[in-house]
C-alpha cells in the first residue's frame, strides 16, 4: 500500500496512507489541490492527480463528528455582531436582475388584474342589482 506525504500549512506531513488520506479528504482538511508526493521520493503533484477516486466520493468514508465546522461558531465569534456595509455586484448582475423583477411584475400584472377587475365587476353588479331592485319596488303608503 501507498504512503503518501502533504504539504498542510506550509510543512511536509506523512507519511498518510490513503485511507487516512481520504478520511481527511472528507473532513475537509484536505482538498483536491492539496500538494502531495509518494512517499518513494516522486514530484509533487495534487491530491487529485495522485488519488483521482477522491473527487467522485464513492469511496469516501463518514466525516467525523469534530469536523463539522458549522455545528458551532467559533468562540472568538460568539456575540459578535456582523454589520455588511457595502457589497461589490457588477452593474450587468444588478441589470439581469431588475430585468427579471420587471418581467415577474408584468407577468403577475398581466395575469391578476384582468382577474380582479371581473371580481370587482361582478360584486359592483351584485351590489347595483340589490340597490336597484331595492329602488324599483312600488311604496305602498
Amino acid at each position: 500500500m501507498k504512503s503518501y506525504f502533504l504539504q498542510l500549512g506550509g510543512r511536509q506531513e506523512g507519511p498518510y496512507s490513503e485511507t487516512q488520506i481520504a478520511q481527511m479528504f472528507a473532513d475537509g482538511r484536505v482538498n483536491r489541490s492539496t500538494p502531495c508526493k509518494t512517499d518513494h521520493m516522486g514530484d509533487w503533484r495534487t491530491v487529485d492527480e495522485y488519488l483521482p477516486m477522491l473527487k467522485y466520493g464513492t469511496e469516501l468514508p463518514a466525516a467525523s463528528p469534530r469536523s463539522n465546522v458549522f455545528a458551532t461558531s467559533p468562540p472568538a465569534l460568539r456575540g459578535t455582531n456582523v454589520a455588511i456595509t457595502d457589497i461589490n455586484v457588477p452593474f450587468s448582475s444588478v441589470l439581469r436582475m431588475m430585468f427579471k423583477v420587471f418581467a415577474a411584475w408584468l407577468i403577475v400584472t398581466v395575469c391578476f388584474v384582468p382577474i380582479i377587475a371581473v371580481l370587482w365587476f361582478i360584486v359592483f353588479a351584485i351590489i347595483a342589482a340589490l340597490v336597484g331592485h331595492s329602488i324599483s319596488l312600488p311604496h305602498n303608503p
